[in-house]
């Protein structure tokens, strides 16, 4: 459920906003709203909601000067600002600060759904890069890495053909590899390892590679100073376009973006540690 504040000072804006959106529809909740820019600042720092629908002109410091102070903090959160017309340059000049789209009164509820719908759609692949990103980051609870308990934990030709397979794999996962380079290695026949790595790791193969490939990419992406297409050639595509079609339907983003978020997270780390 993706939660939401709204801070505005004229209660039967805020009570319409509240009320009149089918906030559930879209898998959201209103959980918290402020009168004015200090209220909204103190609860958004409080609830840490995946969106703020805010005004521009409140009492205390305004919407905008809200957004400035809580950008300066580990919140992580979207904006959409309301304006009225005579505030329309002011508004627009919030973008600078990240904000996703204002809206300028009045407006209908066409307009304010489909900003919501749109803003939703960010926040719903933001939340999945960052479960995808804690997932990537923690091996033991991966099948893509190697398969530990194969080789500390059990025994027979199963469990050392698979750790056989998945060392092979973690030494020319940049090269053009297939299961037959595999199986030749390994001494068994390539429809018996196909079938052995679905029975025993839950992938095929090629989603097996291409996932350990995905993976090592994600950890090279961390490097701000790596070329996409070097972390293309890295983990074994010759194709920087077709590696990217792959890491966006597998990760949910293009590779850039990726690497983009990577180094804003690590900026606001070493800000918060400054």
């Amino acid at each position: 459920m993706i939660k939401i504040v709204i801070v505005e000072d004229e209660i039967l804006v805020k009570k319409g906003l509240i009320l009149t959106i089918p906030w559930e529809s879209y898998g959201c909740s209103i959980i918290g709203d402020a009168g004015n820019g200090p209220e909204g600042y103190d609860l958004i720092l409080k609830l840490k909601p995946d969106l703020v629908i805010t005004d521009v002109r409140m009492p205390g410091f305004d919407g905008v000067e809200m957004i400035r102070r809580l950008k300066q903090t580990t919140v992580d959160t979207e904006f959409i600002i309301i304006s009225g017309y005579s505030e329309f340059e002011y508004a627009r000049n919030a973008l600078t600060l990240g904000v996703r789209d204002y809206l300028v009164k009045p407006f209908d509820d066409d307009a304010l759904e489909n900003t919501i719908k749109n803003v939703i759609n960010v926040i719903d692949k933001k939340n999945d890069f960052n479960t995808y990103k804690k997932h990537m980051e923690n091996s033991d609870d991966s099948k893509i890495m190697l398969f530990k308990e194969y080789i500390s934990n059990k025994q027979g030709s199963k469990a050392e053909n698979m750790a056989k397979a998945a060392e092979y794999i973690a030494e020319n996962f940049h090269k053009d590899l297939s299961l037959r380079d595999i199986s030749d290695f390994i001494g068994v026949s390539e429809s018996y390892l196909g079938k052995l790595f679905k029975s025993e790791s839950g992938y095929n193969f090629n989603d097996y590679l291409t996932h350990y490939r995905m993976k090592k990419a994600c950890l090279l992406l961390n490097d701000p100073t790596v070329k996409i297409y070097e972390v293309s050639d890295k983990v074994g595509y010759r194709s920087q376009r077709y590696f990217s079609v792959i890491f966006k339907k597998i990760v949910g983003i293009a590779p850039l973006e990726f690497k983009e978020k990577n180094v804003k997270d690590k900026k606001t780390q070493k800000e918060d540690v400054l």
